[in-house]
């Protein structure tokens, strides 16, 4: 549990001066101006991204003469600052992926904010003065006014602080973006947090943290000739001229301490270990290319740590003594752990080496079968809930249900014309009798087959936006590496929709017929078939409601049945799961750094308050409270998700990087 002394009070308020109830809630992901806003903002910065890069202003602004650099690399010195160091250790936190609902961002930030975390197995952590956040820290879009609800806010509330230029900074903290923090080239990131550049660093405040950065990437020298290395991969494109020269700097500094070999732990957006078996990163070489620079300088790599997806996963590469951690937990939706595989191969600098996850493999002390979190069989459960997909995502639901009208639409409009021209042995007539009127049943699903193709070769609107859906699901289909299993995937995909749509629209021509002719007569409403309005009203007024309102149910459910289906067979896991929004099973790293020991504690939150159970916190007798202006009604209950990774210099390996293997 959370410890709090008198070094994190402050006077109480006479009332909170934020309305948590009107911060934003987790971000609907399938909101249909959403997914246009988002997929056009994707598309912008993958165009325009290299061409408008803020990283190079920022070299440029803050220079990148070897003579400049010199004094640059030396920036962020710790190593000799007694007062981030703790119990004989300096200690680090690390978070990434969190400005997304409030009470999740919100209650990872009040336990990083603790002056102390009582965590059973490990005992009393004390809190660290120094915190990294590795990428993605607002989420949809990096505007402004988003870093302000998502992220500033929640921070502010977690550790106030005076927001006077003049106020002594109380923590650190450094940054890098993630793919969403480039949503925009990068511009509203520099603002936040890039000010120290133009001599304003005393105004990049978060509450009780202070950002003394100057580019979107840094080096920070810890006691002990320990370093953190922060990289801007830009969207997994490439590592700038700029970066380069910069980290080459650090690089020959660090090997020339005079009594101590380097040791490095890495920071990047991306975990491209657990991606190059799916996907051709355009930047799988950015790792390489900054840990040869380390390497060549004599380093051991101890870690590499990153975010981007939403869970707690570590591979151990045995040849290297190396781990390499993803924890993306800071308040973004959870994603699935039960695509992960048990082992991976790295390709690192011409070399091939066996990364494992399951806890023997690693070394891990016992107590856990594998390094993830949940376990894998727990996700693979919770994966059923997205068959729930048309209630957490009714309005995308409803936009599926709206283009079914207008396929139904002209699909009906095309056999009332078929019904007089159709030719023998083309289509069974039973089949258009089924679907427009009374009485008859389909004998074979050919017959139903032959129609739909049949009446999209009659009608040119229908067989377009056929056509387009098509080319949708496959776009969508998940299997961009396997052409064969992408059209499968497409084509069951589209077949399922078309099979619901005639299922609903025969089901809506029924329930109308119904009402029409049975229920309103009840009540004493007569409208006989032959009236006008009862043509208006069975095919024209009812159809599109019944198929946009009511419909939508049944659209959702076969969008969330693909994506079940798909995820228990590892496709699809991030969009399936970030349709539910999953609060839950949030974490972050405490790190402690001693001369030759590097000790990661995961520590993980299963259950985050909702937004109803956040209370201001009440002051003491001298009016102050101590910590965070809101607290939860039951006490959070932070845990360890796997034993302390205790990483021993010696027991890290050397890598030479002119060694090649097959």
């Amino acid at each position: 549990m959370p410890h709090r002394d008198h070094g994190t009070e402050h006077a109480a308020d006479p009332k909170p001066e934020v309305d948590i109830s009107k911060l934003p809630g987790m971000v609907a992901w399938y909101s249909p101006a959403l997914l246009i806003e988002t997929g056009s903002r994707h598309l912008i910065s993958r165009i325009f991204g290299q061409y408008a890069d803020q990283r190079i202003m920022q070299a440029t602004v803050d220079g990148f003469a070897p003579s400049v650099l010199t004094t640059v690399a030396k920036r962020y010195d710790y190593s000799n600052k007694p007062q981030y160091t703790s119990e004989g250790a300096f200690w680090v936190d690390y978070v990434s992926d969190l400005g997304d609902g409030f009470d999740s961002t919100f209650a990872v930030a009040s336990l990083i904010s603790a002056d102390s975390l009582d965590i059973p197995g490990a005992g009393q952590l004390p809190g660290s003065k120094l915190l990294i956040m590795g990428g993605d820290q607002v989420y949809p879009f990096p505007t402004r006014q988003a870093y302000r609800e998502r992220l500033e806010t929640p921070y502010k509330l977690a550790l106030p602080g005076d927001d006077s230029p003049d106020a002594p900074p109380r923590r650190d903290i450094f940054v890098l973006p993630g793919n969403h923090d480039w949503y925009d080239g990068l511009t509203s990131f520099d603002f936040m947090f890039c000010k120290a550049r133009y001599g304003l660093a005393a105004e990049n405040r978060l509450g009780g943290w202070i950002c003394p950065q100057h580019r979107s990437y840094f080096a920070l020298k810890l006691p002990h000739n320990w370093w953190i290395w922060g990289a801007d991969i830009q969207m997994s494109q490439y590592l700038d001229a700029g970066q380069v020269l910069y980290f080459r700097e650090v690089a020959r500094q660090m090997k020339e301490h005079p009594t101590e070999a380097p040791k490095v732990i890495f920071c990047i957006a991306e975990p491209s270990w657990q991606m190059a078996d799916r996907q051709n990163l355009q930047g799988e070489g950015n790792l390489d290319l900054i840990t040869e620079m380390a390497v060549d300088a004599g380093a051991r790599v101890c870690a590499v740590l990153a975010g981007d997806l939403h869970h707690y996963s570590r591979y151990h590469a045995p040849d290297l003594g190396l781990n390499f951690i993803t924890t993306g937990g800071g308040g973004a939706y959870f994603s699935p752990t039960h695509s992960l595989k048990d082992k991976l191969v790295l390709n690192w600098s011409n070399q091939k080496f066996d990364l494992f996850l399951t806890a023997p493999e690693n070394g891990s002390p016992e107590g856990s079968a594998e390094a993830c979190w949940p376990s894998r069989s727990e996700s693979r459960k919770m994966s059923v809930d997205i068959l729930a997909f048309p209630f957490f995502n009714y309005w995308f639901s409803a936009s599926l249900g709206l283009f079914y009208w207008v396929m139904t639409w002209q699909f009906a409009e095309t056999h009332v014309r078929l019904k007089s021209s159709i030719k023998e042995g083309n289509v069974d007539q039973r089949v258009i009798d089924w679907l427009m009127g009374p009485g008859e049943t389909i004998n074979s699903p050919l017959d139903l087959g032959s129609l739909v193709l049949f009446a999209g070769q009659r009608n040119a609107l229908l067989g377009l936006l056929g056509i387009a859906l098509f080319l949708t699901l496959w776009n969508y289909a998940n299997a961009p590496d396997r052409p064969v299993l992408r059209i499968v995937m497409a084509t069951l995909h589209w077949w399922a929709h078309i099979l619901m749509m005639i299922l609903l629209m025969v089901i809506f021509i029924k329930l109308n017929t119904w009402l029409l002719g049975t229920a309103l007569p009840v009540v004493g409403i007569n409208i006989p078939p032959s009236n006008d309005w009862y043509g208006i009203i069975h095919g024209v007024a009812l159809p599109p409601f019944e198929m946009t309102l009511i419909g939508a149910i049944g659209a959702g459910l076969v969008w969330g049945g693909y994506l079940t289906i798909c995820c228990l067979f590892g496709r699809h896991c991030d969009e399936a799961f970030s349709s539910m929004r999953v609060e839950g099973y949030k974490h972050f790293l405490r790190m402690k750094i001693e001369p030759d020991k590097l000790t990661i504690y995961p520590i993980g939150l299963k259950d985050v308050p909702s937004r109803r159970s956040w209370r201001a916190a009440v002051p003491d007798a001298d009016n102050v409270v101590k910590g965070p202006k809101f607290v939860p009604s039951r006490p959070m209950k932070p845990r360890l998700i796997e034993p302390p990774i205790e990483i021993r210099v010696g027991d890290v390996r050397r890598r030479d990087p002119n060694a090649k293997q097959s």
